[in-house]
């Protein structure tokens, strides 16, 4: 692959040191506009959508066309499309391990999204991954272990990191999911309209840290935390939670660009945490 990874122009996604790393989420199939656009090949609506989220400050943009095979096809397309007028990376969706025409035409570092911690399934994807300088997104689930707690997660990020030793991946370039979603249960809904456990979540993304000496990064879909929510109430869900999460260690964060409000904080996450002067 060697020709490939030289070809590249661009480097990765990254933010400045110590700097959340953004990333945009509208180019996703749940998007019925990216959905329209991409069968009507409409070029100038699609890079609108993607001039936006670059505009507003994300620093990477995640392109997830779903499991549709005759979308999954354009991906090559979309990115040649976008990385010709945007200096941009992208977080792609693991159709790419199969289907490896955009990891060979994009610019510089892009990072798959997302893979499970399964044995079976993390090795190759990490080989994968060096095959084309790209990074790796793991999801903190396996079909062996759903985390029902801390322990269960610092489980899995170990083996993320026993994989990422024995084939080589460098872990700066891995980023854990804890992976946020509504809680299913009756019990939760009735008393907390089933929302994540974030006080779970938040300590994982600390202790993970904590575990990997910092080598790996965390990231989070913030969207998946309110998806339980109606629309009205989504926001201020994400503009509380972030704070909290960037504290605990948060590297990067996957949210809406589109949301002016959440951009402010996440663009100095610490301010809703310091004290008034």
């Amino acid at each position: 692959m060697t020709n490939d990874t030289e070809r590249n122009t661009t480097t990765g996604p990254a933010a400045s040191a110590g700097r959340l790393l953004l990333i945009g989420e509208g180019l996703h199939v749940m998007n019925p506009a990216l959905v329209r656009a991409i069968r009507e090949r409409d070029a100038r609506r699609i890079l609108d959508m993607a001039r936006r989220q670059v505009a507003a400050g994300a620093d990477a943009l995640d392109l997830n066309p779903g499991q549709s095979r005759e979308l999954c096809r354009l991906t090559p397309w979309l990115v040649e499309l976008v990385q010709e007028e945007l200096e941009t990376s992208f977080f792609l969706s693991s159709h790419v391990l199969r289907m490896e025409q955009a990891l060979r035409v994009h610019r510089g570092r892009a990072t798959i999204n997302a893979v499970t911690a399964g044995e079976r399934e993390l090795a190759g994807a990490m080989e994968k991954a060096m095959a084309f300088d790209a990074g790796l997104v793991v999801l903190l689930v396996s079909p062996e272990l759903t985390p029902a707690g801390v322990d269960e997660w610092l489980q899995l990020a170990a083996r993320v990191l026993e994989t990422a030793a024995r084939t080589g991946m460098e872990p700066g370039r891995l980023y854990l999911d804890p992976v946020i979603s509504c809680r299913p249960d009756p019990m939760t809904w009735h008393l907390g309209g089933g929302l994540p456990d974030m006080e779970t979540i938040i300590e994982s993304i600390r202790m993970i840290g904590e575990l990997s000496d910092r080598q790996v990064k965390t990231i989070v879909a913030l969207s998946n935390a309110s998806l339980c929510l109606p629309p009205g109430r989504r926001s201020d869900l994400h503009c509380r939670l972030l704070p909290m999460l960037v504290e605990a260690g948060l590297d990067a964060v996957i949210l809406n660009c589109n949301d002016l409000r959440l951009m402010a904080i996440a663009r100095d996450p610490g301010a809703l945490l310091r004290p008034a002067a």
